[in-house]
């Protein structure tokens, strides 16, 4: 294909032998035609790889197999080669309807004067809050969009998302390797701080399997927990600061819910590990006076206004409470 595509879809692929060609098949189905597929096989070793070689007779289709690095690192090698001037990325168990490209692509053309940054889409799923807002935003308009996208828990998602090439070019911008949740929001969060406009297309043409939803319950380790909340913090900072609007009010409702259920996530994992009560009391203390801790009490469900309270009272108190709550499997 010696035409430059107007969008590059990156699939990462591991030992998926029972859903990639689902997938495949959907996307070479597209009434659009003018696009590349990017599949990266991350050291799969079942019958994936022998899939994939019967799809790289297709013209679009490109095939790249790797060692084992993680999905984060498999997108990373499909963006470096990516034709596309829009970047687009699909799990392998996932699967998108034929005019998915095209939506993009309509929404595009409706926008003629504009270099377009972000496309957001909606999700066939009904664990995700949909998108209401359809349209073009820019500048002023950006930050109750993004309060929208949070507090639907759209933001996160790369699935429903066409992102300009160039951007990620001129950043540099890369899924970070070294954690294992929440790479994708922190993808989104770089990117939304550096946009200058995105449009919200309504409908929905991607269909999100969750196979992995088990992942969510397994024990993340203290240290890969705080690490992700200093990025995620930074990220949130960065665009605070972009837009600097009491417009962002939404938006960080969004934000404070988000950071304080990683904050329990962070003292449960303290339990697993072998801190003290003096270790857990004192980074009680440190959420206690975080910012995006301000406020945050009529945004929470019963549950966590429980769980939120015995966090401000007195730190030894709060240790052993909240011990008890995760011995009954509160968390």
């Amino acid at each position: 294909m010696n035409e430059k595509p107007l969008f590059s879809l990156i699939i990462p692929v591991y030992n998926s032998q029972k859903t990639i060609k689902r997938t495949l098949l959907s996307v070479l189905k597209q009434t659009f035609s003018n696009y590349e597929v990017i599949v990266v096989n991350d050291g799969s070793n079942d019958t994936t790889p022998k899939i994939l070689e019967e799809f790289s007779a297709y013209s679009q289709v490109t095939v790249i197999h790797q060692v084992n690095g993680g999905v984060s690192a498999a997108r990373n090698s499909g963006m470096q080669q990516a034709r596309g001037e829009y970047v687009l990325f699909l799990d392998a168990d996932d699967w998108v309807d034929d005019n998915f490209l095209m939506i993009f692509k309509q929404n595009l053309d409706a926008w003629p004067a504009e270099t377009v940054d972000l496309m957001v889409g909606n999700l066939n799923d009904n664990r995700v809050g949909k998108v209401s807002q359809a349209g073009f935003f820019s500048n002023e308009d950006i930050p109750y969009v993004l309060g929208e996208l949070e507090m639907s828990d759209n933001i996160g998602y790369l699935h429903n998302k066409c992102y300009r090439r160039q951007i990620i070019e001129e950043l540099n911008l890369r899924f970070l390797e070294g954690i294992s949740m929440s790479e994708d929001l922190l993808f989104n969060l770089k990117f939304f701080s550096c946009i200058n406009n995105f449009l919200v297309t309504p409908g929905a043409a991607y269909h999100y399997e969750d196979v992995e939803a088990s992942l969510s319950k397994r024990k993340v380790q203290y240290s890969e927990l705080k690490v992700r909340k200093q990025f995620l913090t930074a990220l949130y900072d960065a665009i605070i600061s972009k837009y600097h609007s009491s417009d962002l009010d939404y938006f960080l409702k969004g934000i404070s819910k988000r950071v304080l259920a990683l904050d329990m996530q962070i003292v449960t994992a303290m339990y697993h590990s072998s801190f003290s009560p003096a270790d857990i009391a004192q980074e009680i203390n440190e959420i206690k006076r975080g910012k995006y801790s301000k406020g945050i009490f009529i945004l929470l469900n019963k549950n966590e206004k429980l769980k939120y309270m015995i966090m401000n009272l007195n730190t030894l108190t709060a240790y052993y409470f909240l011990y008890a709550l995760y011995r009954m499997r509160a968390f």
